[in-house]
């Protein structure tokens, strides 16, 4: 525990230096994306609730650099998602339509809401 404080110490001190600017906000915005790679090498991509996350932002992502904003990128990911739960899952009979996925699906809208808000710095 310790070694993480004095880790996070370390790059927040490296940060204030004019030298390493530029470095640091590609580490912070790497580090925001870093949930979506834990998804991704975690071992069972057989879950579901992972699929869910993984394509609402990577969904949001390509919507982000279609319409450059962000809250029309998240609410489109968000119908696209409440569209599949509803009509595919629901209404066609393939699955059944959960709120569990749907919260998975604004996780992954918030993942990406996050990195393109780091972008700003």
């Amino acid at each position: 525990m310790k070694c993480i404080y004095l880790l996070t110490a370390i790059i927040l001190l490296t940060g204030y230096s004019s030298n390493c600017s530029a470095q640091f906000k590609e580490t912070a915005q790497l580090a925001t994306l870093s949930p979506t790679l834990l998804v991704i090498y975690s071992g069972e991509l057989e879950n579901y609730q992972k699929n869910h996350f993984l394509i609402s932002t990577i969904g949001y992502m390509g919507s982000y650099l279609v319409f450059e904003s962000k809250w029309k990128a998240a609410l489109l990911t968000l119908a696209l998602g409440a569209t599949k739960e509803l009509i595919v899952d629901g209404v066609m009979g393939r699955g059944e339509p959960l709120w569990n996925d749907m919260m998975w699906n604004t996780l992954g809208v918030g993942q990406g809401v996050v990195f393109t808000i780091s972008l700003e710095f």
